[in-house]
């Protein structure tokens, strides 16, 4: 990922910046600071493995017993949770925060796998100029296995039909930790090599 001038920065539809990668950089390094651990994932991590995809906020995820950390870490930095967070209870499964010129972070709390594995397994890597715990794209297949929002399909199908993704990798984990995946997973990675064609066209209305 380019620090100066990156795809994510430009707005697709007018061109224009879209101040992510200044306030991105101010979110890495609070979270570096924290010694808190995390992962940046979702579109940022995607771009930094070399699949860019236009966002507007920065993903990342933590490990349930460090929630509230991350919070205030944020909040030192002009970050607020736009509901209330209840503190004398579990943490919510994600937190949206916004500053106040809007810029987002979605906090996604791990409260079991693949994502703690992730959180414990990102290598650092640099985004938006700043060194950063960074996702797979072996943790990214892993995570979009257990969605099925068509944004998630989609980042899915490009990791397997663009890059070079370890699936053997992929499949030892789910072997050890959700074998039932399995199938799942090659169900995916099957339609987004060889997707089913479309269906025919009816013959024009005379």
């Amino acid at each position: 990922m380019h620090p100066d001038a990156d795809v994510l920065e430009v707005d697709p539809v007018t061109g224009r910046r879209t101040g992510l990668a200044a306030y991105a950089r101010r979110v890495l390094r609070a979270l570096g600071a924290s010694e808190i651990p995390y992962a940046l994932v979702e579109a940022t991590a995607l771009a930094v493995r070399g699949l860019p995809r236009m966002t507007r906020d920065v993903d990342v995820v933590v490990l349930i017993e460090d929630a509230f950390g991350i919070l205030d870490a944020l909040q030192e930095i002009g970050f607020r949770s736009i509901t209330p967070v209840a503190r004398d209870q579990d943490p919510e499964p994600m937190y949206v925060l916004k500053d106040r010129q809007g810029n987002e972070v979605d906090v996604l709390v791990a409260a079991g796998e693949p994502e703690s594995t992730i959180v414990a397994e990102a290598p650092s890597a640099r985004a938006f100029g700043v060194r950063a715990r960074v996702a797979t794209l072996e943790h990214l297949v892993l995570m979009y296995l257990y969605s099925n929002q068509p944004r998630h399909l989609g980042d899915l199908a490009r990791i397997v039909t663009e890059t070079d993704v370890d699936l053997g990798a992929v499949e030892r984990y789910l072997s050890e930790v959700h074998p039932e995946m399995l199938a799942v997973l090659r169900e995916r990675v099957q339609m987004a090599r060889h997707p089913a064609p479309p269906p025919p066209r009816p013959k024009r209305r005379q």
